[in-house]
């Protein structure tokens, strides 16, 4: 009896002493990874494994190290690990989706994403990310069942409303949107994004108070958040508010002083203005950051043809042909311009170049829409 009780408390004493040493070698392997020392956490990470291979934890953090060292075939490895070991483990499925995806292999992610889902079928997080999935596929239809299934299980989960909206919002479904926005604003009040995806729906569907109001909320929740400005800007521009789609576009601009189309914008509402001599500047501005931007480009060309300033007009128009040849109206201004220098040779050559393209292409000169993007969601659209 004294026998079997010296056995079974030496017994003990191993297991604890190994536990203790697993959380020993564990502990000294975290450490290194806060240090960034990859190549030390691995090894200690694969003593551990060489003592017990059914830790999943350790896998999943011999995967995040092996990330850090950028050898992302080992860290698919480690996590593919961790999934078998712990079928439900999401975290390590989120991490293997993410570095698979990151290595080229997207059908394996679609089909991780699917079994990660199998295996937690209540979990919100799982339906979540296999919509994303789908989303980044195209798979419409399927990453909309997956997010209003994610909603059921999770009705206060934001993002899953957002880029529901988003999905609506891809197919002009903005009513649709408007509501998936409202619920995500419901439960995030202070959603940014939300609040500025709402106010491109309230645009697109004419409703532009509606849409002033949610770009100004934006406004007050970041301070930073340029779009808001650009499309604050357009909506005043629209309306005949001037002097605030000035204000609101030059705000914009001292954010963000490389956005081509904030001077477009600016210089739309000088022009508006008959204020020739501030569009000219605004437009340069647009062309100098951004040559091939072909509108700031044409309407360059309609101001200098509108002073007689025939050459400067050539010039731009003949950008604009280069940008896209079979721009109809390019051709007939520039025939214009050059019949206003008396040279009626090239005049004659353009006015042809015009009836021809008109006939073959009906592509005629249209004011760039002043229409306002809205923010894609997190799948990267």
């Amino acid at each position: 009896m004294i026998k079997r009780k010296v056995i079974a408390g030496l017994v003990l004493l191993l297991i604890f002493s190994h536990c203790g040493y697993a959380k020993e070698i564990s502990t000294v392997a975290d450490k290194y990874m806060d240090e960034g020392r990859w190549e030390k956490a691995i090894g200690e990470y694969e003593k551990l494994l060489e003592k017990n291979k059914k830790q999943p934890e350790i896998y999943f953090k011999l995967g995040n190290a092996y990330y850090k060292k950028g050898d992302l075939e080992k860290a698919v490895e480690s996590f593919t690990e961790a999934t078998k070991i712990k079928p439900d483990y999401a975290e390590a499925y989120q991490r293997l989706c993410e570095v698979s995806a990151q290595i080229g292999a997207p059908e394996d992610e679609l089909k991780m994403r699917m079994r990660e889902m199998q295996k937690n079928p209540n979990s919100a997080d799982a339906h979540f990310r296999l919509a994303d999935c789908y989303y980044k596929r195209k798979c419409f239809e399927d990453a909309q069942r997956e997010y209003e299934t994610t909603i059921a299980l999770e009705p206060g989960k934001t993002e899953a409303y957002f880029n529901l909206g988003v999905l609506h919002q891809d197919f002009n479904n903005h009513d649709k949107a408007i509501g998936a926005y409202q619920k995500a604003i419901e439960f995030s009040p202070g959603y940014a994004k939300a609040h500025f995806n709402l106010g491109v729906a309230y645009h697109k569907t004419g409703r532009l108070e509606d849409a002033i109001r949610e770009y100004r909320l934006v406004i007050e929740i970041r301070q930073d958040y340029q779009e808001a400005y650009v499309n604050l800007g357009i909506v005043y521009f629209v309306l005949g508010n001037n002097s605030d789609a000035i204000e609101a576009f030059n705000k914009a601009s001292t954010l963000d002083a490389n956005n081509a189309k904030v001077y477009y914008y600016l210089g739309n509402v000088y022009s508006k203005m008959d204020n020739a001599d501030n569009a000219v500047v605004e437009y340069k501005k647009a062309v100098k950051i951004n040559p091939r931007l072909l509108a700031p480009h044409y309407n360059l060309g309609l101001i200098y043809l509108k002073k007689q300033m025939a050459d400067q007009a050539i010039e731009e128009f003949t950008q604009v042909i280069v940008l896209d040849h079979d721009y109809a109206d390019a051709y007939l201004n520039r025939g214009k311009a050059y019949e206003l220098k008396g040279d009626k040779t090239n005049a004659q050559s353009d006015y042809h170049s015009y009836q021809h393209a008109k006939a073959a292409f009906a592509r005629t000169y249209k004011e760039e829409n002043h229409s306002p993007d809205y923010e894609g969601s997190s799948p990267g659209k």
